[in-house]
């Protein structure tokens, strides 16, 4: 049976993962995954490695660090989000507060096809990222209260999952990922890439360039296409999950993490081996390449290093949406 081989947090989108040894499964993703999100000033609009390959630079730290594993957050009123970057004398500490908008400005904010509303951190680090980058930003907290009772269904401050590939019957929710709450990656798939990487004379490259929140492994290479369902930690106390779309991959995988240089690979072998063209998978977007994919949980709970991955059912067919693009 495969398991559960690494476990990584990203809370301020585009900056470096945390590796953690256990995680709690929100509504919206693993607790404070992509809970912050840097963001033009001008516009709101979100940045990344795309736009600033030197994000991959930024150090994140959550104080404490068992926030990232459960601790309650009320119980730590000096918890805050520290971040660290190359050239930079002094690090920045954020308060994080047990209410996202608490005390803040609720400004606007657009990812990708999303505009909504969230709760700006303030002058002082709008001004060390605006240093550290080059160009003026700010920093936003998501301020969704997924799961709230009686929270609308068009609440601005909430982001749904594209609906055309959510479960039926779900209100999946993710909070500044780039489409979906969680994303799986296998390490034997990782192995293959390389293998073709090194025929070419290319250097091996290591699983932070895919940013994914769980690793598996034991499980054959891209086995994961299959997958329609899956168990984390196995019985009555594990966490479900669905499997709803392989994810398309981006310039990002391109961005040496260490040194934020850009490169070629793997997007070049990946459109060889792995496009919607070469796969088969006609649904899929013309050009798009794949690695990993993407989930949306069933229930809350905790996964662990080392849980158990039970694979409960597998698809049908090639990868399509459940119901067409609005």
């Amino acid at each position: 049976m495969p398991t559960l081989a690494e476990l990584y947090v990203y809370p301020v989108k585009a900056c470096r993962g945390v590796p953690v040894d256990s995680a709690v499964v929100t509504p919206t993703g693993l607790a404070f995954d992509r809970n912050w999100v840097i963001v033009r000033a001008e516009s709101g609009k979100f940045l990344t490695q795309r736009q600033l390959p030197k994000l991959a630079l930024v150090e994140v730290e959550l104080v404490p660090g068992a926030l990232l594993q459960g601790a309650d957050l009320a119980a730590h009123p000096d918890a805050k989000l520290v971040l660290r970057a190359p050239g930079m004398a002094q690090e920045l500490q954020v308060p994080i507060t047990a209410s996202p908008v608490a005390g803040k400005k609720i400004v606007p904010v657009t990812v990708w096809d999303w505009s909504g509303l969230g709760a700006d951190e303030g002058d002082a680090a709008a001004s060390w990222l605006s240093s550290y980058l080059g160009i003026p930003v700010r920093l936003v907290r998501y301020a969704g209260q997924a799961g709230t009772p009686g929270a609308p269904a068009d609440d601005p401050q909430r982001r749904a999952v594209d609906p055309a590939w959510a479960p039926v019957g779900s209100e999946a929710e993710t909070a500044f990922s780039d489409g979906y709450a969680f994303l799986l990656a296998n390490a034997a798939s990782l192995d293959d890439l390389n293998r073709h990487l090194a025929a070419k004379g290319e250097a091996a490259l290591p699983i932070n360039r895919f940013r994914p929140n769980f690793v598996v492994a034991g499980a054959d290479p891209w086995q994961e296409d299959a997958w329609a369902s899956l168990r984390f930690g196995g019985g009555d106390g594990g966490v479900a999950f669905e499997n709803v779309k392989p994810c398309d991959r981006c310039k990002v995988t391109t961005i040496n993490q260490a040194t934020a240089e850009e490169g070629l690979e793997p997007l070049v072998t990946l459109r060889e081996r792995r496009s919607g063209n070469a796969l088969g998978w006609g649904a899929m977007p013309k050009g798009a390449v794949f690695f990993a994919t993407n989930l949306v949980a069933r229930q809350r709970g905790v996964v662990r290093r080392g849980d158990a991955v039970e694979v409960t059912a597998l698809h049908s067919g090639p990868p399509a949406p459940r119901s067409p693009p609005q």
